[in-house]
């Protein structure tokens, strides 16, 4: 299977068993953040009927599409965490074909200041805040939490990150394809480099935890994930990588047990 094919794959289908946990949950739809020529760019809260208090910024993307598709597609990855009590924070940015990477970071940077402001509405400590993501959001939930400005860390800082297949560097990626009748990398070339993590990795960084399949066709495990984990043990970041036998997919068991228990792990160590 081409990359290409592979990433459109991972959008469209999800393969393997569906997990499925029996969870009462309470949704608070559409919380306007802020407009985009005219539409409203908004976020879901989905909540357990027991929370924690802490709270979980899902970035909802796949292949820069951002919808509710993308939401149920990788729902086997985040169900879990309303077991653990975690109130979802389900954000949508502006998609492509449409709108490109610039769009969708600049947006989502004022969804999470719009989260932070208004969490305690819904139960959630702003200090107590994780982000999340499965392939382009796991991109997106690097670059969004290791691109903070250090002066900016006070208010806009997340705690610990979760990124799943995530691309690492627009630079050298080899997404120079178009995806659904429009190319991905198509906008200002100056900005490739501010808009990839790798560029971004510094000592204050949140922890960090990658989950990659070693046979992923779409995003190459050892140029994404493998990379990002030695610039941020070389910058001394607190992070952990889990190699998944698998390609850029929903994973078969024992793997997305497994992929479950590091996540679960993760955010009970640093949003508690």
């Amino acid at each position: 299977m081409s990359k290409l094919a592979s990433l459109i794959f991972f959008i469209a289908v999800s393969v393997g068993p569906i997990l499925s946990f029996a969870q009462d949950t309470a949704i608070t739809s559409h919380q306007v953040y802020g407009y985009k020529d005219g539409m409203a760019m908004y976020y879901d809260v989905e909540a357990p009927l027991e929370r924690n208090g802490r709270g979980i910024i899902l970035i909802v993307s796949g292949g820069m599409v951002s919808g509710e598709d993308n939401l149920n597609i990788v729902k086997p990855f985040w169900e879990v965490l309303l077991q653990e009590g975690y109130t979802l924070f389900q954000i949508y940015h502006p998609a492509h074909p449409t709108y490109r990477i610039p769009v969708a970071y600049d947006s989502l940077k004022l969804g999470i200041e719009h989260i932070k402001r208004n969490s305690l509405k819904f139960g959630v400590d702003r200090n107590r805040l994780g982000m999340f993501g499965v392939s382009s959001g796991g991109y997106l939930a690097l670059l969004l939490s290791m691109s903070v400005n250090p002066d900016e860390r006070s208010f806009s800082d997340i705690d610990a990150v979760v990124a799943i297949m995530p691309l690492v560097d627009v630079e050298s990626s080899e997404f120079d394809v178009t995806l659904f009748g429009a190319n991905i990398k198509d906008f200002d070339p100056t900005l490739y480099y501010s808009l990839s993590p790798i560029n971004h990795v510094s000592a204050d960084d949140p922890p960090t935890l990658l989950i990659h399949g070693n046979r992923d066709e779409a995003v190459n495990f050892e140029e994404n994930s493998i990379r990002m984990k030695q610039l941020l043990d070389a910058a001394g970041v607190e992070n952990q990588l889990l190699e998944v036998d698998a390609g850029h997919e929903t994973f078969l068991e024992p793997h997305m047990t497994e992929a479950h228990e590091a996540i679960i792990d993760r955010y009970a160590d640093h949003l508690f």
